[in-house]
């Protein structure tokens, strides 16, 4: 009876201790991005949306993704802009939870024509994705892209 006792006392513990030790395995692999549209160096037009496609995955389970534009007046080693006008800013996260991967395609975005009556400022901006998981992981991508007026093309191709 001993015997039965110790064998059962041992499997029990080979069995359960282990599993007790062990957490989850935690996910710490950031999700991918490919952003499709726009492009590096792709020109979004004032008065105009912005063609924006983009392909997300994750090992597990994505959670959200943001869309920051912003100016790069600075320089950053790109064109300086113009500077005449109001710099526009854009910020927008979507909610995309329990997907695994997805593509994104939509005009929602739109460059306006003007801030407070002022008009946007031409020039170099970055556009920025970020893409968060569900169990906090951040990738993100930028792409630089000017912002400029349609009626001024032949200005923009000589740059």
């Amino acid at each position: 009876m001993k015997q039965i006792t110790f064998i059962a006392a041992a499997f029990l513990y080979v069995v359960l201790v282990p599993s007790c030790g062990k957490d989850e395995e935690k996910d710490s692999t950031k999700p991918i991005i490919n952003l499709i549209e726009p492009a590096d160096g792709d020109t979004l037009f004032i008065g105009h949306d912005v063609h924006f496609d983009l392909e997300l995955s994750d090992d597990v389970k994505l959670k959200s993704y943001k869309v920051d534009i912003h100016n790069d007046f600075d320089g950053h080693n790109h064109a300086k802009s113009t500077q005449v006008g109001e710099a526009w800013s854009y910020s927008k996260s979507w909610d995309i939870s329990g997907l695994k991967n997805t593509d994104i395609h939509h005009h929602e975005i739109v460059v306006p024509d003007s801030i407070n009556g002022s008009p946007i400022a031409k020039g170099a901006y970055h556009f920025g994705v970020y893409v968060t998981d569900e169990a906090g992981n951040e990738s993100k991508v930028f792409v630089d892209v000017i912002v400029w007026d349609g009626a001024e093309t032949d200005e923009l191709l000589l740059r």
